[in-house]
């Protein structure tokens, strides 16, 4: 029988022998969706409840939504020219579930056991082509940023760990390959640049690390308004530094920053954070460098967004996009406070911007909105508001 091949890696894809077929386009993004969950848990039963709870936790009568999308699936699935796709969706008691018995889903490939040590310069590229694109792009129900977040960090680990392994055994130009292919998923993933740049000294090709780092570094600031930070900055800042006063090498220095993990900004709990803004509005009048509070609120207007998932993204917006001497909180579901410093008033602006155009492309703002105020700590002025 003719093996069914699905991708939901880069899009959602159902391949066989003579056709490929693109899956949102022919169902439509919430059927779609419903598929793609039921496909992720292939062969076991998903229950009503928690279909329910995942696409029709608002509706009115979800019971009747339910049965009407699986209708709706079946004609479409009854219309494909493959054997056998009038049978994939199962009414079980209590739910439904997808059941083929020659299915194969892309994303399997990474959950399955990686031996780096024996990993050689054709499973490299094999590796590379694992991750064509996101986990379902173009469908942006809440539950998917998980496993959207889950199979990216999936893919990161397989990377780094060949990467390693591959400049270990001296294939350190299959390792560059591997981290720059990896790197046009997310050109400012800084532990990649950070591990493209160590192999790279590790060959002392000193002046491809930097010319890399810049070029990355400029393409950062033209799209965020802000300097590129984290493990790599440090490393270039050293080489490029005159050293003349210190006896370390740019090897030396590498092992040093090996302890050190990505930055991030600094949470804690609400009376500490509140604790904190006392403390800097009395260093803020001695302070030349602006003080600022900002306070962030995401109003959900999808009903079909949950508050918790749009809050829980923007806490990891927030804790991976800010500097590691950046102090935030988390009030409510859906509020947050960032206390910071910055060099002029008009960084503000910057710094929120950049936080905006990373939860945006997340969600889109016809969905969820993000406002936010800020109080300038060495100023008297009223807080001025944005959305």
């Amino acid at each position: 029988m003719e093996r069914i091949k699905i991708q939901m890696l880069g899009g959602f894809i159902l391949k066989t022998h003579e056709q490929t077929i693109d899956l949102v386009a022919l169902l439509g993004k919430q059927t779609a969706a419903f598929l793609a969950c039921l496909c992720l848990n292939h062969g076991t039963l998903v229950t009503k409840e928690r279909l329910i709870e995942l696409f029709w936790e608002d509706s009115k009568n979800p019971l009747n939504a339910m049965k009407f999308t699986v209708h709706r699936l079946r004609k479409y699935l009854e219309e494909l020219p493959v054997a056998g796709a009038d049978g994939w969706i199962v009414t079980q008691r209590g739910g439904y579930s997808f059941v083929c018995s020659d299915l194969e889903l892309d994303i399997d490939e990474l959950n399955k056991p990686l031996d780096p040590e024996n990993l050689d310069g054709d499973q490299a590229e094999a590796l590379a082509k694992l991750y064509p694109g996101e986990f379902l792009p173009g469908l942006d129900q809440s539950w998917i940023y998980t496993y959207r977040e889950q199979y990216w960090q999936l893919y990161l680990q397989r990377v780094q760990a060949a990467a390693l392994s591959l400049a270990e055994h001296h294939h350190e130009e299959q390792a560059e390959t591997l981290l720059l292919k990896a790197l046009q998923h997310d050109l400012y993933q800084d532990q990649l640049n950070y591990l493209y740049l160590k192999i790279l000294l590790d060959q002392k090709k000193y002046a491809r690390a930097i010319q890399h780092y810049e070029k990355i570094s400029d393409s950062f600031y033209k799209e965020f308004g802000m300097e590129f930070q984290g493990k790599s900055q440090s490393l270039v800042y050293f080489v490029k530094a005159d050293n003349e006063d210190q006896e370390l090498t740019p090897l030396d220095y590498l092992s040093q920053l090996e302890g050190i993990s990505e930055p991030s900004a600094f949470y804690c709990e609400r009376p500490v954070f509140a604790k904190l803004v006392q403390s800097k509005r009395l260093e803020a009048r001695r302070s030349a460098e602006p003080i600022v509070l900002l306070i962030t609120h995401l109003k959900v207007l999808d009903a079909e967004l949950s508050a918790q998932d749009c809050g829980d993204l923007m806490n990891r917006i927030i804790r991976s996009g800010l500097r590691a001497n950046d102090v935030y909180t988390r009030f409510s579901k859906t509020q947050f406070g960032i206390l910071m410093t910055v060099r002029e008033k008009s960084d503000t602006a910057l710094v929120m911007d950049r936080l905006t155009r990373r939860f945006y492309k997340k969600i889109a703002s016809s969905r969820c909105r993000l406002h936010y105020d800020y109080e300038i700590l060495n100023e008297k002025a009223p807080a001025a508001q944005h959305s």
